[in-house]
């Protein structure tokens, strides 16, 4: 076998395909977003093959297509991945590599054509499906051992597959996947969490400065388990010595539901529903946060508890397998296994605010290794070993350093 010295290759051209991209917005837009923008950083050229949206705007490197709303989510759109240019175009963009997003539509056609022109094929398995079948039509019959032989054949058609959290790396090895995994989580710019205005949130919503502030972040979906949430606000109101408000940020399909159970609640007046915000808004909203909350049981990584722990908030949440490697028990937060254990962490911290800073200190200062410029240069080089690997050469890195993403 040949061998290279890592160092030495050129930056390479990158086909991204994704059933989701801007201006949708959702965690794994937000994953391509972020290594697009450090891998660009790093000479790398990303071309983007996407959805195309009401009212989205013509982008550079970006190529969409047609597509239909969901019937059950008229906000996540469908893409029809039919043209008579796919060939021509990623012929003349000369892609090195294809990085697919989803197993689904755009992803069938990644794999479709890294194998006409025999490219590297890598999947980020950035979601449980077998969760999510809510949202397609007559969802709750389809089985979920169907979706699984799915996501497996899918992967095993696949170069290499990369997990954001060692859960996912561990589910991934469970269901017969015999294609490497990577950990490679998505980062942040830890720099953006720092110094943001902390009294933003409570002019903009006219909460009282007296008040604490319980901070949600995250999609208004069924499966983040926001009732959850308000059942906990409605048990504290009654016994918690503190004054608060809980802020949730974001939107989605269950916001109206989710207000109608809070005038159902009577706890209307002590939350707010900021909707959408900008990205600016959303790191000011991070900086008036007290303590961060959680309690979706189905993700893949959380990004939303790193961006809280950069921010120098703890968090509460329901202890769940994705947590490995981000939140620690008792040190940056609580995990707790139900709703009498998350209200006493909760009230605790409302009414310990000096526990409460500390612990959020504790976690701002270990979040080092969500950098997003480490882990995009971490990505691009499990995109050489990948390259190479496929033309039966070994690279090997001056600092005698082994697997790229291991």
């Amino acid at each position: 076998m040949l061998k290279i010295e890592l160092e030495s290759l050129p930056q390479l051209n990158i086909g991204i395909f994704t059933d989701s991209y801007r201006p949708y917005v959702s965690g794994v837009v937000r994953s391509i977003e972020t290594f697009r923008r450090d891998l660009e950083r790093l000479g790398h050229r990303i071309f983007v093959f996407a959805p195309d949206y009401p009212g989205a705007k013509p982008e550079k490197n970006v190529f969409r297509y047609l597509s239909l709303p969901a019937p059950t989510q008229p906000d996540f759109f469908f893409p029809i991945p039919l043209s008579f240019r796919h060939s021509s175009v990623v012929n003349s963009i000369q892609l090195d590599i294809i990085h697919v997003h989803t197993p689904f539509l755009m992803g069938t056609l990644g794999a479709a054509m890294a194998r006409r022109f025999n490219l590297p094929l890598l999947f980020t398995y950035h979601t449980l499906y077998q969760n999510y079948t809510h949202y397609v039509p007559m969802g709750r019959s389809i089985s979920n051992q169907l979706i699984k032989r799915w996501n497996k054949n899918f992967c095993n058609r696949c170069d290499l597959i990369i997990a954001p959290s060692l859960f996912v790396k561990k589910l991934i090895g469970e269901t017969g996947v015999n294609k490497p995994v990577h950990v490679i989580p998505t980062g942040l710019n830890l720099e953006e969490y720092h110094g943001n205005d902390q009294i933003w949130l409570k002019k903009r919503y006219n909460i009282d400065s007296r008040e604490r502030i319980i901070l949600h972040v995250g999609r208004l979906a069924r499966e983040k388990n926001i009732g959850f949430i308000l059942d906990i606000v409605e048990e504290l109101l009654l016994n918690c010595l503190v004054p608060f408000k809980l802020v949730i940020v974001g939107s989605g399909p269950a916001e109206n539901e989710l207000k109608l159970l809070c005038r159902q609640k009577n706890i209307e007046n002590h939350v707010i529903f900021t909707g959408q915000v900008t990205h600016d808004e959303l790191l000011k909203c991070y900086a008036g946060g007290d303590i961060f909350v959680f309690a979706s049981r189905t993700e893949t990584q959380g990004i939303v508890l790193i961006e809280a722990k950069a921010s120098g908030m703890p968090t509460v949440a329901l202890d769940a397998p994705c947590m490995d490697g981000i939140l620690t028990n008792g040190k940056d937060g609580y995990l707790v296994q139900n709703k009498e254990a998350f209200i006493d962490k909760l009230g605790f911290l409302l009414e310990n605010g000096d526990r409460s800073r500390e612990m959020g200190n504790y976690g701002r200062n270990n979040t080092i290794s969500f950098s997003a410029p480490f882990l995009a240069e971490k990505l691009s080089r499990t995109y050489y070993y990948t390259l190479l690997k496929k033309k039966n050469i070994q690279p090997f890195e001056k600092t005698g350093a082994g697997s790229p993403a291991e």
